[in-house]
């Protein structure tokens, strides 16, 4: 009975200013990294710290240094928060270092968020410009912002879900090279097409990418999306924000991570994104074009409605850290590691979930 009250509490919580509330999902997350030894040299660390909103709530948050000093900072630009490690000695040894927290997450429609300025989701990010290419493209298709349907429908049937690599070690070496789609049994990528706005053969695509200007899939970057037409869910999110954005239509870049379905515990393979946009006096309707591709049986409901299997670390892109020598960051869900004021990956990752 307790659990009962528990629960419907938080669904009132929860769901305040959230529209067709429908599902609701318990669990606990790991986030663990083990640092390398930096033989003395300093080590400096950020890790984003989720945050309760409308649809999730964030709760018994554990934080374990192994002994290092650590601070829980705000990013001001988006609000959200990180934890910050700034050891000048180094580490002598490995260390661990953990955030660990549960999650009640809903599955929604349009949400009215408390304190969300609308007019600072318009302008450009380094990787998601506004006009140019974008105002080209909107006028050649007719896109409009009284028709965000339209907008969804473009991105969706000009992207393509693939991570181009000739790389035989890698998981994603599939894409171009034989491998099919579970939900479709179709070849990720076909070879009797064109990509993108650049016209680009299969046999062209992992040579289109220059990795050092971010330029490739995974970055969130939206001209190469349009250019090239294949990516992850950075990538379909970002074209999306352009042409939105474009429009004057405010837009937003939510990044988490997805919690799979068929087990009650495992471990987490990686990051997962999605965007929403505002409608005014109706609030932000979630979107999430990439899964939608991989499977199109979900095409209609992933427009205007995401589900309970996932959750929100940050919001927003190009952030500010402190201490943080590039200055910004275009995305921040991965840790964030330098050793002397050099990026380094000197660090090993892992994410695992258990349902409550």
């Amino acid at each position: 009975m307790n659990r009962l009250v528990i629960s419907l509490c938080l669904l009132f919580i929860i769901g305040c200013g959230v529209n067709s509330v429908n599902s609701k999902r318990s669990f606990e997350f790991v986030y663990e990294v083990e640092l390398e030894s930096s033989d003395g040299k300093k080590v400096e660390l950020w890790l984003p710290i989720p945050q309760s909103n409308e649809v999730q709530i964030i709760s018994d948050l554990k934080i374990n240094t192994d002994g290092l000093r650590y601070s829980v900072e705000n990013e001001n630009v988006h609000n959200n928060k990180y934890l910050y490690i700034n050891d000048p000695l180094g580490l002598s040894e490995s260390k661990k270092v953990s955030i660990s927290f549960k999650v009640d997450r809903l599955e929604h429609e349009n949400v009215k968020y408390m304190n969300v300025d609308p007019n600072k989701y318009l302008g450009s990010y380094s990787t998601v410009p506004v006009g140019g290419i974008f105002d080209k493209v909107i006028a050649e298709n007719k896109l409009s912002k009284n028709n965000m349907r339209g907008v969804y429908d473009y991105v969706f049937e000009g992207m393509h879900y693939g991570k181009p690599t000739d790389d035989q070690n890698s998981k994603n070496y599939k894409y171009i090279h034989g491998g099919k789609n579970p939900n479709t049994g179709q070849e990720w990528l076909p070879s009797n097409i064109k990509y993108g706005l650049k016209n680009k053969t299969k046999n062209e695509l992992v040579k289109s990418q220059n990795k050092n200007s971010q330029y490739a899939y995974g970055n969130g970057n939206a001209i190469y999306a349009c250019d090239i037409g294949v990516g992850n869910c950075t990538d379909y999110h970002s074209y999306f924000m352009s042409l939105e954005r474009t429009l004057g239509v405010p837009a937003r870049f939510h990044m988490g991570f997805p919690i799979p379905n068929k087990e009650d515990a495992g471990k987490v393979g990686g990051y997962h994104c999605w965007a929403d946009y505002y409608v005014e006096g109706e609030g932000w309707y979630p979107v999430d074009i990439s899964e939608a591709d991989k499977d199109p049986s979900k095409k209609d409901y992933f427009f205007g409605k995401v589900d309970q299997n996932r959750f929100e670390m940050t919001v927003g892109r190009d952030f500010i850290l402190k201490g943080y020598e590039p200055g910004i960051t275009n995305l921040f869900i991965y840790p964030l590691l330098e050793v002397n004021d050099i990026k380094s990956s000197a660090f090993t990752k892992k994410f695992t979930y258990k349902n409550i």
